[in-house]
């Protein structure tokens, strides 16, 4: 119930940004503020730092799998257009109607990419196995951190045995600040940020942290191990942010926990 309330106070502040300020909520950049820049060069900026992250992942893992692709939290569909150069289905997820209709209109003529709406504090949706990459980008971090955990292990949950789970999640913020100081007014800020969850007049992205080491606890609980962790820039300088590249354990060394993951030998591909 928690959760839900949580998820719903959430997507009430992205139908909000997606119709006031999509693209700058997306990338967080004053070029973009009000809708203003070439959408061209928006989207060409998504499709830079997926080859450069992709390119990370082949030097760690040179023989991917290339069938089915999965974005969570695909906005207008900035990084998901540019994943499907590279697979052959491509699926982006958002919590918000307003960004997965502009995604549509943005690509409705690209055939293998598809777009759908998620309200639900899982992932149910898609079966145990469906894709060989899950990536997820500027996503994990806008959620609490019960949350961050719940879809780590949904995430991981629908990737192939021999997929991979690509995402970025912040570490720690490094301009902290006491919360409840009288100077600088951050009673007032919190206040602000507190009613405008309920009603988002003035939306705020809120940017939640998760430490490398929790990270970890948490995709090994899910039979998930890190293979490589690189520093990351896009939760800006305020914050010590990492991009995972994770893959499931051999079955061997997996045991499912509270019986919410199918053995891994079991999972079978599906055929498009």
């Amino acid at each position: 119930m928690l959760d839900t309330l949580r998820l719903r106070l959430i997507r009430n502040t992205w139908e909000r940004l997606a119709r006031l300020d999509p693209f700058w909520a997306i990338v967080n950049d004053p070029r973009w503020r009000e809708n203003r820049g070439e959408l061209e060069a928006f989207f060409a900026g998504g499709r830079a730092l997926v080859e450069q992250q992709l390119a990370q992942v082949e030097a760690v893992c040179p023989e991917l799998r290339r069938e089915r692709a999965l974005d969570f939290g695909c906005g207008v569909g900035r990084l998901t257009a540019a994943l499907a150069t590279r697979y052959h289905r491509v699926v982006g997820v958002d919590i918000s109607a307003a960004m997965i209709a502009r995604a549509g209109r943005h690509h409705a003529g690209v055939a293998n990419l598809e777009f759908v709406r998620n309200t639900r504090t899982d992932l149910a949706a898609f079966a145990a196995g469906d894709f060989d990459l899950v990536y997820s980008l500027i996503t994990l971090q806008h959620l609490p951190r019960p949350l961050i955990r719940t879809f780590l292990l949904e995430l991981a949950r629908i990737c192939h045995p021999q997929g991979i789970l690509l995402f970025q999640l912040p570490a720690r913020e490094l301009t902290r600040r006491n919360r409840w100081s009288l100077w600088p007014p951050t009673v007032a800020m919190r206040l602000r940020r507190a009613c405008n969850r309920l009603v988002p007049l003035d939306p705020v992205i809120d940017v939640h942290c998760l430490a490398p080491e929790t990270v970890r606890a948490v995709l090994a609980s899910g039979g998930f191990e890190v293979l490589a962790q690189w520093p990351d820039t896009s939760t800006g300088p305020s914050y010590e942010s990492f991009l995972y590249l994770a893959r499931r354990r051999p079955p061997e060394d997996f045991t499912p926990a509270h019986g919410r993951f199918t053995h891994p030998v079991a999972l079978r591909h599906p055929s498009w």
